[in-house]
């Protein structure tokens, strides 16, 4: 399913292998920031400006730098994710042209409406978080990690131990919520069916006055 689904990025390639980038330029140079902090507070003494104005200025270069990433990797995945929801949109779209009768009387109308609609917009989120934050949550735990071993390897244990215990409810997280979502699409393609009959027998509906119970 994913390949089936990764064909539809075509021309977003590009801006598909640029988020990445972009997201690991900017977690390295946020995961520096606070090393150079501590670096400035070691330096640093009553008596000269000298390293502040070093360090601050080095830390204003960093900010901006990471900032810049940051916007550069947020276009780039939102690009990714709205040519890929236009090009799987289109790919549906003919798709169900080319659809035997037997194939009409298997899927429901209501149900590719919202094949076309809200899955693919689910798809597009998805997509664009994995470019984002699947690839930048585990370079900065990474980077995390080694900068907090550098700096201190006695707290950063404590540190570890956190992040190991955050996962684990992570993962039961995650398990429990994939069950209810897989109950939300027969509703989901109930609640076009019931939108769709309503609006087509809308003139019959007032006629017999049967608005509230519809």
């Amino acid at each position: 399913m994913v390949k089936t689904l990764l064909k539809s990025v075509r021309q977003y390639k590009r801006v598909s292998i640029e988020t990445p980038l972009f997201v690991t330029m900017e977690v390295i140079l946020e995961c520096t920031i606070p090393l150079i902090m501590s670096k400035l507070i070691d330096d640093m003494t009553g008596s000269s400006m000298a390293p502040i104005l070093k360090y601050g200025a080095l830390l204003l270069v960093l900010a901006t730098l990471s900032l810049l990433f940051g916007v550069l990797s947020a276009r780039a995945a939102a690009t990714a994710g709205c040519g890929l929801a236009k090009n799987l949109r289109r790919d549906l779209y003919f798709k169900t042209q080319d659809f035997a009768f037997a194939d009409i009387d298997k899927f429901s109308s209501s149900s590719l409406v919202t094949r076309m609609t809200t899955d693919v917009s689910n798809v597009q989120n998805a997509y664009q978080m994995l470019l984002r934050m699947c690839v930048r949550a585990p370079i900065s735990l990474i980077c995390a990690m080694c900068m907090a071993f550098f700096i201190s390897p006695k707290l950063a244990s404590i540190y570890l131990v956190a992040v190991i215990i955050l996962g684990i409810i992570l993962a039961i997280i995650t398990v429990r919520a994939h069950h209810y979502f897989m109950e939300v699409f027969p509703k989901y393609d109930d609640l076009n069916a019931s939108v769709q009959e309503n609006v087509s027998a809308i003139r019959v509906v007032k006629a017999y006055v049967r608005e509230e119970y519809e």
